[in-house]
């Protein structure tokens, strides 16, 4: 009677162990997958406000962007310019290490008056991966 009651313990201890190690194993997969999740959401957050500067830099016509868009409007020909920034916005020297890339080609269209710059612009991760990107257009009108 004694031995079955051990035995009986033994196996609901087993099974206790087992259950607790699967209930571990699940929530490390679970806490992996967030921690991927907020990683991947906080460089969409970082690419959104690189965007909105690079666009807003490229139509005040200010650098880095302003040589390669003159250079396509003088020239009529692409240009591609890039540059490196922090996560915040502010730039960082180039190969930085977690430094994005923001690259901006410039495709020209001349007009009666001027040059309509259209620009592609796409933030990189610092793996050279392409994270997000925007197409707008800027006018130049002749000098």
């Amino acid at each position: 009677m004694n031995r079955h009651r051990n035995r009986a313990f033994a196996v609901e201890t087993l099974l206790l162990t087992l259950f607790f190690l699967l209930a571990l194993a699940l929530l490390v997969q679970l806490f992996g997958a967030a921690q991927a999740m907020g990683r991947q959401a906080r460089q969409e957050t970082d690419a959104a406000l690189l965007l909105q500067n690079a666009s807003a830099q490229l139509h005040a016509g200010a650098d880095p962007w302003a040589q390669a868009m003159a250079a396509a409007a003088q020239t009529g020909a692409p240009q591609t310019a890039e540059a490196a920034f922090a996560a915040d916005g502010t730039p960082a020297p180039a190969g930085a290490a977690n430094a994005y890339t923001v690259r901006i080609a410039f495709t020209p269209a001349p007009q009666p008056a001027g040059t309509l710059l259209q620009a592609q612009v796409d933030v990189l991760t610092p793996a050279g991966d392409r994270l997000a990107g925007l197409t707008t257009a800027h006018y130049l009108p002749a000098p």
